[in-house]
């Protein structure tokens, strides 16, 4: 049985590679959402996915060649619009057959990750990933990143931020309160640190705030404020049932002590990695045995749940 009985990809913009993982003319192949991929970035600097396979004869379009906004397959050279996916050139042929197409997905650039719209029943977006405002500012400089792959799923990640009680058993953060709070797709969540305990955790120790802004089912930003000013983005892609790849980006502010900055992320990345083993064996528990102070994991599900198109059953059975 599974696991993790829910469905393995649920609807919304997922994060498949760093803005500046590619230059301008080159392409990838990547496997996300139980695909398998073609990303590029055309000689304009704009991101394309195409599904990896060519239409004709089934050549890999990541092996191929990036001309102009198209994609040039390494078979028989049909060639391929990335933002639509339609076949704009057969060099041997005066008549494209009007099957011809590789399928596009929808693909944007935000806050320095390359998203793709995905939907099971095959629906248009309905709402955008918010952007980080504070991106602007050129005093926020990328500090660092970090990824990993992991056995979970991306509702059992973000489950965590309702989860007060394990800040302080399995991190050490103590807090005065949590807020969280839904909107539509979106959600913030606010966390009180309680910076004069006796014995808090050292990455909560330059921070008075941690506040969090969700857009969707996998993608979200931390912004902390003290002595340390930036922010964290975390993106939760799946890859496959139980195959989950998470990818951060570290921000801070060009005023913050390079010290501190250099501190502080390492002992971000070191609580991260505190979870790692629970999340990646853990079940998946429908109907937890809950007590006071737990009544957010009911609303987040009940939020959560949005981003299916199929039932928890359908999912399970997959």
């Amino acid at each position: 049985m599974a696991r993790i009985a829910l469905p393995p990809y649920p609807n919304g913009w997922f994060a498949v590679a760093h803005a500046d993982a590619l230059r301008p003319g080159e392409v990838r192949a990547i496997q996300y959402l139980g695909r398998d991929l073609a990303l590029f970035r055309d000689t304009a600097g704009r991101h394309h996915v195409l599904d990896a396979y060519c239409p004709h004869l089934g050549a890999v379009l990541a092996q191929g060649k990036v001309e102009g906004d198209t994609l040039r397959c390494p078979f028989h050279s049909w060639r391929f619009e990335g933002a639509t996916g339609r076949c704009v050139e057969i060099p041997y042929a005066k008549r494209i057959p009007p099957k011809a197409d590789a399928r596009a997905w929808r693909t944007i650039e935000c806050n320095g990750m390359v998203l793709i719209w995905h939907h099971t029943a095959g629906a248009e977006p309905s709402w955008m990933p918010e952007r980080i405002d504070a991106l602007d500012d050129p005093g926020y400089r990328l500090h660092a990143t970090h990824e990993w792959t992991i056995a979970s799923h991306p509702q059992e990640i973000m489950e965590n931020g309702v989860d007060f009680a394990h800040f302080q058993t399995l991190h050490g953060w103590k807090c005065k309160k949590l807020d969280w709070r839904p909107n539509g797709p979106y959600y913030s969540l606010k966390i009180d640190v309680d910076t004069g305990a006796e014995g808090q955790a050292a990455t909560a120790g330059n921070i008075t705030d941690a506040d969090s802004f969700n857009s969707g089912p996998g993608f979200l930003y931390t912004r902390f404020q003290g002595a340390l000013d930036g922010f964290a983005v975390n993106a939760l892609t799946p890859v496959a049932p139980e195959v989950l790849h998470i990818q951060h980006r570290y921000y801070a502010h060009e005023r913050c002590d390079p010290a501190l900055v250099k501190g502080f992320f390492e002992f971000y990345v070191r609580d991260y990695d505190l979870d790692i083993p629970i999340w990646s064996n853990k079940v998946y528990r429908d109907r937890p045995q809950l007590t006071e102070g737990e009544a957010d994991f009911g609303r987040f599900r009940r939020w959560y749940a949005q981003f299916y198109s199929e039932s928890r059953e359908q999912g399970a059975n997959r």
